[in-house]
């Protein structure tokens, strides 16, 4: 049997009047100048009161967080490849230099080893051309939108709507986890550091492609199940679930394997505090274990949920039933009420939109094209695919390159969770009180400041790395860390300004009878915007980079020429974002005015109008 649910991926009502839009919005425990009931204050005329306390989301809070925390595993896992790559590259790069340099016996013997590191001589072209084809394993979250209708409407209704896709996706998710952890570490040489073991970095683009592709997969159906897995009133705190699990994953998956495969914390602090035996040029766990170990966590998790938690109704009533009934007379708009799950408390149908299931993906791909072709929605497209292209460089290159002028990659895990975190939580409380419901002023204002104020930011603290890093006095040290940690949260808090601003603006303009799929849309262009230009970023970095001619002389290395094209690239791309708030800022403030009407499709009323007209040609029949 089909639930009606407002999943992130559900699309338009059927309703066919304003009356039957009327139903649906009492449903909602909305008011209206239609709403007979408006001014009662019995308990059983509020719908926020039937929908009382009386169910208990805790457990459910710990599951939908649990998760999210899985989804956000690869995501941490992937960011720390980067790392990783960098590690390899300054490797052979050191490789090369001692064996075309030195002459030593041992170089010339080992003929594999000295082609391999001579091949590997312009190390900055080579590890931005890596990071580029990396940057695409991200890819699936921002197109998930072409399957997310798929995902809703087929399943079996024996084993549960989402969990019909969500165990078997988890279940092949962490088998692939378990069995590929060591294709990882082989395909980025990683299993001897010593050696000049080549690495593909596209066989591990791939293993991180189809993560990100179940994992996206994932999202969609925990979307879709939070919002009958809570009960109404809490419905609301289900994103916070998302955003707490997701964060704590990535940290979990990002930070934690950062400092657990670093050698000189492992030795100075875990090995000892773990009373383990002392392995000074080791990390306490390697890539490929991290991996398997999380990937065992993901199968224990989705075992768990497949035996034990049952899923449940989406609403509390048939929408369609109810509305084809009242045309007949036959029910009211108290009666949507009463109708009920035996083991939920009463439910409304939020947001009076049928899902993909009821309506077929036919209508919901037709209703998100026409979406699609609203001149406003547009607009705002160009404005999302366009506006992160000339910040790609904080947001893609500047801590590579950060780590490539000498700052610890621990450093840079460590940052997230003591400056990134704390900012992403209170920005958005501090800005929704200073811009007051202005989503858009809030939007350009802090893009302004990151195409301006934050490069210079940016510059200062990559200076500061590739000249104070090694510097052990007190002035070095207290510039060296001003400047990373005045880069890293300027950043931050424009970044959650932007991101905050643009999902209230989101949530305010949908129209409300395609909700779910109008915001799945919006946040997909979002997505887009920001993954397009990580790869030509760093393919551009990476082809206008040279890397010094290093010598070596009485054990002294001497370093000329090269080129650096991080800092040019930069003045370039502040050009283009100025140029882009000169160009679109005035759009964007055009697109904060306009009437709800401009961001509506309509469908519904001009369903209404075709079916009048030919309720009118029948009367006419009969009256003839």
């Amino acid at each position: 049997m089909l639930e009606v649910s407002a999943s992130n991926v559900s699309a338009g009502s059927c309703i066919e009047s304003q009356t039957k839009n009327e139903l649906f919005h009492l449903a909602r425990g909305g008011e209206s100048q239609f709403n007979p009931l408006r001014k009662k204050t019995s308990s059983h005329d509020s719908f926020d009161d039937i929908d009382s306390s009386a169910v208990d989301d805790t457990y459910n809070y710990a599951l939908l967080i649990a998760l999210y925390t899985l989804q956000g595993i690869p995501m941490g896992l992937s960011a720390s490849i980067p790392f990783l790559i960098q590690q390899k590259v300054k490797m052979l790069a050191d490789l090369a230099s001692n064996a075309v340099t030195s002459g030593t016996v041992e170089a010339v013997k080992n003929v594999a080893t000295t082609a391999a590191a001579q091949s590997h001589t312009d190390t900055a072209k080579m590890a931005y051309n890596a990071q580029a084809i990396f940057a695409l394993c991200s890819w699936p979250f921002s197109l998930k939108l072409l399957w997310a209708p798929i995902v809703d409407a087929v399943f079996s209704s024996k084993f549960g709507r989402r969990k019909s896709w969500l165990v078997p996706v988890q279940f092949l998710a962490g088998f692939i986890m378990v069995f590929g952890s060591n294709y990882v570490e082989t395909q980025l040489g990683l299993s001897n550091l010593d050696q000049s073991e080549a690495f593909d970095v596209k066989g591990v683009t791939m293993f991180f492609f189809a993560l990100y592709f179940l994992m996206a997969t994932q999202d969609i159906a925990v979307d879709g199940w939070a919002l009958t897995m809570l009960s109404k009133k809490n419905r609301g705190k289900g994103p916070v679930c998302n955003s707490i699990g997701q964060n704590l994953g990535y940290f979990l998956s990002f930070v934690g394997f950062l400092a657990l495969n670093d050698p000189d914390s492992s030795e100075k602090l875990w090995r000892p505090l773990l009373g383990l035996k002392s392995k000074p040029t080791e990390g306490l766990v390697s890539l490929g274990g991290f991996i398997r170990f999380m990937g065992i966590v993901m199968i224990t998790l989705t075992s768990f949920v497949a035996m034990f938690k049952k899923e449940t109704g989406s609403s509390g009533f048939n929408a369609m039933s109810a509305l084809q009934n009242s045309d007949k007379g036959k029910i009211g708009a108290m009666d949507i009420f009463k109708r009920k799950q035996s083991t939920m408390a009463i439910e409304d149908d939020d947001d009076a939109e049928l899902d993909a299931s009821e309506i077929g993906l036919k209508e919901t791909y037709h209703r998100l094209w026409e979406v699609c072709k609203l001149p406003a929605v547009r607009w705002l497209f160009l404005v999302l695919l366009t506006n992160r292209f000339p910040t790609a460089l904080s947001d893609k290159v500047k801590f590579l390159k950060a780590v490539e002028f000498g700052l610890s990659k621990q450093t840079t895990a460590l940052l997230a969770p003591t400056i990134i975190l704390p900012l992403g939580i209170t920005v958005p409380i501090v800005a929704a009180k200073i811009f007051k419901g202005k989503p858009l002023t809030q939007f350009m204002t802090a893009y302004k400041l990151r195409v301006t104020l934050v490069p210079i930011f940016d510059v200062l603290m990559l200076l500061a790395v590739k000249t104070l890093h090694a510097n052990t006095d007190l002035t070095s040290n207290v510039l060296f860390w001003a400047a990373v940690v005045g880069s890293t949260a300027l950043f931050s808090i424009v970044d959650s300004m932007q991101f905050n601003a643009q999902m209230v603006f989101f949530a305010h303009r949908v129209d409300p009878s395609i909700g779910g799929s109008y915001m799945t849309l919006l946040n997909t262009a979002a997505n887009l915007g920001s993954t397009w230009p990580a790869s030509l970023v760093m393919y551009l970095v990476g082809q206008l980079s040279v890397s010094p001619t290093c010598t070596s002389s009485d054990g002294v290395e001497t370093c000329t020429g090269g080129r650096e094209a991080y800092f040019p690239l930069q003045l370039i791309f502040s050009v283009l974002g100025i140029f882009w708030v000169y160009f679109m800022g005035q759009k964007v403030n055009q697109l904060a005015i306009l009437p709800d009407d401009a961001w509506r499709t309509h469908l519904d009323e001009d369903q209404d109008i075709e079916n009048n007209k030919k309720r009118g040609k029948k009367v006419g029949k009969k009256a003839k």
